[in-house]
């Protein structure tokens, strides 16, 4: 069974920490679903990428709002992030190409490269979403049944 939760924030830069805690607090809740501590990070850091895209490069960061949605069942985590789209009619989330110097541009990279799969949002929605998945792990032997 899957479990579903939704919340809007405003635009702003000081949000991007507030999404970060409330997708890391509900995915340390879930302990019946198992999760890695490397998964509930991996889910974090991808949320805080697509998040600072919808913040610095779209509507979303000029007065709107942004959506993130975050979706667990059984060793599956899917997150969303809906923004307002790109003032000018903009693109669509996309790899930059890596250059050393560059401060900026290795969210989507970050994405790519952690995420199991991502791909943008079906219009006529705008932003980004993904999924993490893992395996399950065997679980430790009480001392009873070693003995």
């Amino acid at each position: 069974m899957a479990v579903v939760y939704y919340a809007r924030f405003p635009g702003w830069a000081e949000q991007v920490k507030r999404a970060r805690d409330w997708c890391e607090d509900l995915l340390t809740v879930h302990s019946a679903f198992d999760i890695p501590g490397e998964t509930v990070a991996s889910a974090v850091l991808l949320l805080s990428e697509a998040v600072t895209n919808a913040v610095r490069y779209t509507a979303s960061g000029r007065g709107g709002t942004f959506d993130a949605t975050l979706m667990v069942e059984q060793r599956k985590i899917t997150i969303e992030v809906e923004d307002e789209g790109c003032p000018a009619g903009g693109t669509l989330p996309f790899i930059r190409p890596l250059t050393p110097m560059a401060q900026h541009g290795r969210g989507m990279t970050l994405v790519d490269y952690l995420a199991d799969t991502w791909d943008p949002l079906p219009k006529p929605r705008h932003g980004v979403g993904f999924t993490l998945t893992w395996a399950d792990r065997p679980r430790p032997r009480s001392a009873a049944a070693s003995a």
